[in-house]
């Protein structure tokens, strides 16, 4: 599940402005269509991001072009 070894922040995008509609909400802030990052890469959300009972981000089930964007977040890189 989660490991000590593994930074969370190495999976986390920052720097991103949200595009596209409103496609849901987590605690009352807007769930955007998609984001894009300061380099002009653009993801889709994909879900929310598990965490662990010590509330730890489960960095190790995110799957190969998924990122996480606070808060909490899980968005993967579009084709």
């Amino acid at each position: 599940m989660v490991s000590r070894n593994i930074p969370h922040e190495y999976f986390l995008l920052s720097a991103t402005r949200q595009e596209g509609p409103v496609v849901g909400y987590v605690n009352g802030k807007p769930i955007s269509a998609a984001v894009v990052d300061s380099n002009g890469s653009r993801y889709r959300f994909a879900g929310i991001a598990s965490r662990d009972r010590q509330g730890r981000l489960d960095v190790l089930s995110l799957r190969q072009g998924e990122w996480i964007v606070a808060p909490d977040l899980v968005y993967e890189a579009a084709a």
